[in-house]
Order: structure tokens, then sequence, then C-alpha cells
């Protein structure tokens, strides 16, 4: 789970550069970006590209922003465009929201910033969230040597790696 996490971070940060900050990327940056969208395409089973991505094998706890505090819910789909959460508190649709995947095994965290695209309410509540600006990364305390410490590179090597 954390190496898909990682694609799908490192993807969002590259989308986020060109699109949200205006920094045009170099040639590596936009082959690693190229390669990084056709690994997350995967293989859609119709036509519907909200199921581009397979559901999460076992679902995996999230918290994310509500206004006026926090909201609690299980991952069941990702993608690298955005997450399926089920919820007993899903946000309103078109609310931005903040979205924390704490991946404690691997010693790391990833904060994604998210637009509500969709609401489920009923019995099993849920909310579908597209990704929405510059995502981060951090280390967890006492995992310092067991999570990458730069960004995944899909094309030539330009620098050596960071000792952890």
């Amino acid at each position: 789970m954390h190496d898909f996490f990682e694609m799908v971070y490192a993807y969002r940060l590259l989308l986020a550069k060109e699109e949200k900050l205006a920094i045009p990327l170099d040639a590596d940056e936009r082959v690693e970006l190229l390669g990084l969208a056709q690994l997350l395409s995967g293989d859609a089973p119709s036509n519907d590209p909200r199921r581009a991505m397979p559901r999460v094998p076992s679902p995996l706890s999230v918290q994310f922003t509500l206004p006026g505090g926090f909201g609690a819910g299980q991952l069941h789909n990702a993608s690298g465009g955005g997450l399926a959460i089920v919820t007993a508190t899903p946000g309103a649709l078109g609310e931005r929201t903040i979205v924390r995947v704490g991946l404690v095994a691997a010693g790391v965290e990833y904060v994604f910033p998210c637009r509500v695209v969709w609401v489920q309410k009923g019995q099993q509540p849920a909310m579908g969230v597209v990704f929405d600006g510059v995502p981060s990364r951090t280390l967890l305390p006492g995992h310092g040597g067991t999570s990458w410490r730069s960004p995944l590179r899909l094309g030539a090597r330009r620098n050596a790696p960071i000792a952890a």
C-alpha cells in the first residue's frame, strides 16, 4: 500500500507543480509524470473512469477536515485522481477538504488537499473526493529509515540517493 501512495504522491506533486503553481516541468519530470500516469491508470473493467483502479484490498482508516472540525472514515477505493471514503460524516458536494492517510507500519503520512465530487447518503454514507492541490508527505517519528527519502524517479538517474 505504501508504494501505491508513494506513486500517487509523486504524481499529484508533479501535476500540482505544473498546473497549480505554474512551474514548468523539466524533461525528466515530464517523463516521470507520464510514467506515473500510465502506472496509475490501471486496467479499467468498463468505460467508467471512476473504476480505473481496483478497490483497496483492505479498508484503510483516513481522517479529513470538515467545516468546524474533523471526520474519519475508511478508504475503499483509490486512484491517481481521487479517493472513495465510507464515512458517517461525508462533506458537502463541492466542499474542499484535507485528507490524511497515515501508514503507520511504513512510517509515513500523506496529506492530500481534495474537493468532494459525490456524496452518498443512506445505510452506508460515503463521499468521493478528487485531489485538488499540492500534497505533502511526512515521516512519522521513529521511522526515519523506513521510507523513501527522495521522490520516485522513473527516468535516468540525476542524483545519488539520500542516505537515511
